[in-house]
């Protein structure tokens, strides 16, 4: 079988995604072509196309070929990971598959759904999804010691509202560990919150969302109506929750009374928003924007104490410095 070569990883990467062999699950069906590389430096064949069931067999040759990892053509990335989110469970729970894959499964996942839920939030069975898929991560986190650490070597530091909500999700679920918050279902409802806390970020037009610099007084007053728009969309989809609600609510309020959209202050602020906060202005900072470089962490917590001390619990923040310089 002959095979074109490139020399040029970049122009692989534009048209392929290459996914782990232990990605794929024995008895499914997939809903994506795999390409195989016969060469390094080749450019990937068609190996098995999509709508058939992968077996013990398939895998039985790929493994006498020594293909621990395969190809997926990129206009296909959201069909593969929404794959991986059906068997994210069942990946997790298998002992053959390193911590390291497990995480980027997990943020696989996590891409992919917050994807569509960006797109439409309104879509059906996105609030059930959403649990599934915050209960599976959580549950991950909770039981592996190391899971934390390996989600940070996959985090993506260049900015997108999907991305900022899935690395705020995975740093307000482990600092509300280190906190001491230890009750599953706690942390499931507050995960939820967390992932979904920019949901209402789906409502509005393109050009806020994507603006590359300072918003006018006008696109500011609506970038600011955000968490209810959030709150409002959860409620219409049934949910009933009263800590994935105030996450979302109440995710940009201050402790000094300045935030929006209610102007709590002090006591009136919950545990959940104040973790998530931290979480939210953690990640805005460490991650790349169109008009600034992100901060390394260092510089993030520096700033976040000199300059953010009013806006910010002092214990959780102490935390939370714990965690990032036990995970360095």
């Amino acid at each position: 079988m002959s095979s074109l070569r490139t020399n040029d990883p970049t122009a692989l990467e534009s048209l392929f995604k290459s996914i782990p062999l232990t990605s794929l699950r024995c008895d499914t069906v997939l809903d994506f072509d795999l390409f195989l590389q016969m060469s390094p430096g080749d450019y990937p064949v068609l190996f098995r196309e999509r709508h058939l069931r992968f077996d013990q067999s398939v895998l039985d040759k790929l493994a006498d070929h020594k293909h621990n990892r395969l190809f997926v053509p990129i206009h296909q990335v959201d069909t593969f990971r929404k794959y991986v989110e059906s068997n994210l469970k069942e990946l997790l729970s298998d002992p053959a598959i390193p911590l390291e894959e497990k995480s980027r499964f997990v943020y696989e996942a996590a891409q992919g759904f917050m994807v569509e839920v960006m797109k439409d939030p309104r879509v059906g069975g996105v609030l059930q999804r959403s649990k599934d898929l915050v209960n599976t991560a959580v549950d991950f986190m909770a039981t592996e010691d190391k899971a934390f650490t390996h989600l940070l070597k996959v985090v993506s530091f260049d900015y997108y509202t999907y991305t900022h909500s899935i690395n705020v999700f995975i740093f307000s679920v482990a600092l509300a560990q280190r906190a001491g918050i230890r009750d599953r279902n706690v942390l499931h409802a507050f995960g939820q919150g967390a992932l979904l806390h920019d949901v209402g970020k789906s409502s509005l037009p393109a050009s806020i969302i994507n603006q590359k610099g300072k918003l006018s007084d006008e696109q500011w007053k609506l970038m600011k109506r955000h968490p209810e728009l959030g709150f409002e969309i959860l409620k219409e989809q049934g949910e009933d929750r009263s800590i994935v609600l105030d996450v979302i609510r109440h995710h940009h309020e201050k402790l000094d009374g300045s935030g929006y959209p209610d102007g709590l202050k002090g006591d009136e602020i919950s545990t959940f928003v104040r973790i998530n906060t931290i979480a939210d202005i953690f990640d805005a900072l460490t991650t790349n924007r169109s008009y600034k470089s992100a901060m390394r962490s260092f510089q993030a917590l520096k700033i976040m104490k000199e300059e953010m001390s009013q806006h910010l619990d002092y214990d959780l923040f102490r935390h939370f410095v714990q965690l990032m310089s036990a995970s360095d």
